[in-house]
């Protein structure tokens, strides 16, 4: 990828920044074309909300100079499909958990060639289930945080026939999976899982539920049996979309006509939410 720190083309950050010492920061993953970034507005409100949350909020002069700058800069460093990668941390600081009572954000942007997932969509994926467990912390659930130590833990210990691993609470609920939210279709209800104390609010999970009204939506506990027991389920992110899933420890699943009938309309919806 190419990067830029501070609006400038660099890629070297101070030691002494709490982004790097303790994960004190929010970052975003966007998908990107010459024509525009997706889901953008969504994208900034989670940045934003997410650093306000942290106590080191971001002015809206901050915000429309990092939006300006992804016009201005980035936009034409992008191919048909790209990933922008937006981290912001609070700066630098001595030593101690204790943060700087004014902080200088460090702003990180990065441009780069974007997966393709085109076979996983049309075909779809196989997932297990992690023996890692997600964190329940109402205070930090939700955000894109960049303490994301149990995701790499779980990459790990992904195995070579799964897609993703399905991720747990310490309590059996399903939170998301490894770099994804999760879906499932039951009796003609669209379900995923509660995100009040764990887990990522992705934002193609939030367009999915504002940009759809086919199925009701039920935002609830689910346990890995109801996984199991359900009529279809699909993965989601900002990049790889509506991504059918088949397999779950075992249990076969058909790509069903609910998943494919919202896969295609979130591909009509995503070429008319290009920014």
């Amino acid at each position: 990828m190419k990067w830029f720190v501070n609006y400038y083309q660099d890629d070297m950050v101070s030691a002494s920044d709490r982004g790097l010492a303790y994960g004190d920061g929010v970052f975003e993953t966007i998908k990107a074309s010459p024509y525009g970034f997706y889901q953008l507005d969504d994208h900034f409100s989670r940045l934003t909300g997410g650093l306000k949350r942290l106590g080191m909020p971001f002015s809206e002069e901050d915000a429309q100079r990092l939006r300006q700058f992804l016009f201005d800069e980035i936009l034409s460093e992008t191919d048909d499909f790209s990933v922008v990668k937006i981290i912001v941390t609070r700066g630098e600081g001595g030593r101690g958990y204790l943060p700087p009572n004014s902080p200088k954000h460090t702003v990180l942007v990065g441009v780069g060639g974007a997966p393709d997932y085109t076979l996983e969509q049309r075909h779809g994926v196989r997932l297990g289930l992690s023996p890692i467990e997600v964190s329940r912390n109402r205070y930090l659930s939700g955000l894109k945080h960049l303490n994301r130590l149990e995701n790499v833990l779980a990459k790990q210990h992904l195995l070579a026939q799964h897609f993703e691993d399905i991720m747990l609470d310490y309590l059996g609920n399903v939170v998301e999976c490894i770099q994804s939210n999760i879906f499932c279709f039951h009796n003609g209800s669209l379900m995923t899982p509660s995100l009040a104390e764990a887990g990522v609010q992705g934002t193609y999970r939030k367009h999915i539920m504002a940009s759809q009204s086919l199925y009701p939506v039920n935002i609830c506990e689910l346990s890995l049996n109801d996984l199991k027991q359900s009529d279809e389920i699909f993965i989601t992110n900002s990049l790889m979309g509506v991504v059918p899933v088949i397999s779950l420890q075992g249990c076969s699943f058909a790509i069903g006509e609910n998943t494919l009938r919202l896969q295609q309309l979130m591909q009509t919806r995503d070429v008319h939410d290009v920014a």
